[in-house]
């Protein structure tokens, strides 16, 4: 017959493999939250930016005739540029 204090190391060996499995378990699936996380963040981050320039008026598009070239209207991008300021560059105000 088994004595009851090897029962109970018994069980206490079992339970603690358990947990064991467990927290492996547990670290896998939050590294997999965290990634999900950040996948959602920059969609999300996305999502606004799209927005954002969406919501501005168009800036005007100079054509080219044949290819662009010396002297071809392109405004210059600088810090801060809004469609607005890019009216203004490529119409000449």
């Amino acid at each position: 017959m088994p004595s009851v204090l090897g029962l109970l190391e018994a069980r206490e060996k079992e339970v603690r493999e358990e947990v064991a499995r467990l927290r492996d378990e547990a670290e896998r699936v939050q590294a997999a939250l965290d990634e999900a996380e950040r996948a959602l963040q920059r969609l999300a981050d996305v999502r606004v930016t799209v927005a954002e320039v969406l919501a501005e008026p168009p800036c005007a598009v100079v054509e080219p005739v044949g290819s662009a070239g010396a002297g071809a209207v392109v405004p210059r991008w600088t810090e801060g540029m809004t469609a607005s300021s890019c009216l203004r560059t490529t119409n000449g105000s």
